[in-house]
């Protein structure tokens, strides 16, 4: 897609979705179910993990989600380590920190940003960064990032916690292009997953956590939450009313994207499926 087929869409309304997508503060997981999996029990999946942010009163700051890959780093997404998500006006790495899935009181503080190139907000390709901590983790195995992308027609569970301590998780089908563009909005063509409702979806807070699809029955990490849109209207997606037009719109993060070279980069030894 040119740059001016996407200048249109823009106008046309997309921009309004990109906010709305990209709040800090929400509600959970629209139409979806609290977690209770067979792969950490009550908490969810622990590799799943709540990122927030905060420079001080005059800050509203963030509640997102991120998703630990190895013992120090965190993937999430990059508009969610930006003050009042603006590129370019990072969060300084005190200011983030990172709390387990477990409804607890433990911090894990935040060493480094480390921010992937080419990152554009209105199309929210490369919306993708990583979270350098402190420590290690010890207490959390983390996920196992999937070889290649999902294909179309793979059913695939998202998670996050919209600002609240509990998981949550909605399933969603992965899309072709094709299927989406098929209304008004036009979504770039970039290396972007997109996804349809099963039941419910990522929503508002969610960003930056993970999409999981299950091989051979363990879960793999596809994707990183950019943000959502309703394919119909070019605004704010609504799960509850029109599930059959909701958009989720992710970046891949599996070892065949562009993003793999970003992640290997910085850290060593990265679990795969």
């Amino acid at each position: 897609m040119n740059r001016l087929t996407w200048g249109r869409v823009a106008s046309a309304g997309l921009a309004a979705f990109v906010a709305w997508a990209m709040t800090g503060q929400a509600s959970a997981i629209v139409g979806a179910q609290a977690m209770a999996t067979e792969v950490t029990g009550d908490s969810g999946v622990a590799a799943v993990v709540r990122v927030g942010a905060d420079r001080g009163l005059l800050d509203d700051g963030l509640a997102c989600t991120g998703t630990l890959i190895a013992a120090r780093w965190v993937v999430t997404a990059q508009h969610c380590t930006n003050v009042d998500r603006q590129p370019g006006h990072g969060y300084r790495a005190k200011d983030m920190v990172v709390r387990p899935s477990a409804p607890d009181d433990a911090r894990w503080a935040v060493a480094a940003v480390w921010r992937m190139d080419g990152y554009d907000s209105r199309s929210l390709a490369n919306d993708i960064a990583l979270l350098e901590l402190t420590d290690p983790v010890t207490t959390v195995t983390p996920a196992r990032i999937a070889a290649r992308g999902a294909p179309n027609g793979a059913t695939a569970e998202v998670y996050g916690f919209a600002g609240r301590p509990s998981q949550h998780v909605g399933r969603v089908r992965v899309a072709s292009l094709a299927a989406v563009n098929n209304g008004p909005c036009v979504f770039p063509d970039r290396e972007m997953t997109f996804v349809t409702s099963v039941h419910g979806g990522s929503s508002r807070g969610d960003s930056g956590g993970p999409m999981f699809v299950r091989r051979d029955g363990a879960l793999e990490l596809q994707t990183v939450t950019a943000g959502a849109a309703d394919r119909e209207t070019c605004d704010a997606p609504d799960l509850s009313g029109r599930p059959q037009t909701w958009v989720g719109i992710y970046n891949r993060v599996d070892r065949a994207s562009a993003a793999w070279e970003f992640l290997s980069a910085h850290v060593p030894a990265v679990p795969a499926g």
